[in-house]
C-alpha cells in the first residue's frame, strides 16, 4: 500500500481499495496501522480522505535501519581479524 502511495503521490481511500483485491475492511484496518503509525499522512476535503506517505519519516526509518543492519566497511575489516569468543566452558 505504501508503495502505491509513494508511486502517485497521493490517493484517496477509494483509489488505494481499486489496487487491491482485498475487503473493503481489510484495506481499512492497514491504513488504520500505517496512519496510527505515522507512516501515513491524511487529509481531508470534505467527505474524502487522501493518503500520503510521511516521506520524513520513512527517509529517518530507512538511514536508521542502513545505520545499523550494514556495518561500516571498517568495523568489517576490524570484526574479520577479531578472536571469536570462546563457546565451551572453563572447567573448575
Amino acid at each position: 500500500m505504501v508503495q502505491e502511495i509513494v508511486v502517485a503521490g497521493e490517493l484517496s481511500c477509494s483509489q488505494v481499495a481499486e489496487k487491491f483485491d482485498l475487503s473493503q475492511p481489510t484495506i481499512s484496518h492497514h491504513l488504520k496501522l500505517l496512519t496510527d503509525a505515522e507512516i501515513l499522512a491524511i487529509r481531508t476535503e470534505g467527505k474524502h480522505h487522501f493518503l500520503s506517505v510521511n516521506r520524513a519519516l520513512v527517509a529517518n526509518l530507512a538511514s536508521w535501519l542502513v545505520a545499523r543492519l550494514l556495518p561500516a566497511r571498517g568495523a568489517k575489516r576490524q570484526m574479520a581479524g577479531a578472536r571469536r569468543p570462546r563457546t565451551e566452558f572453563a572447567s573448575e
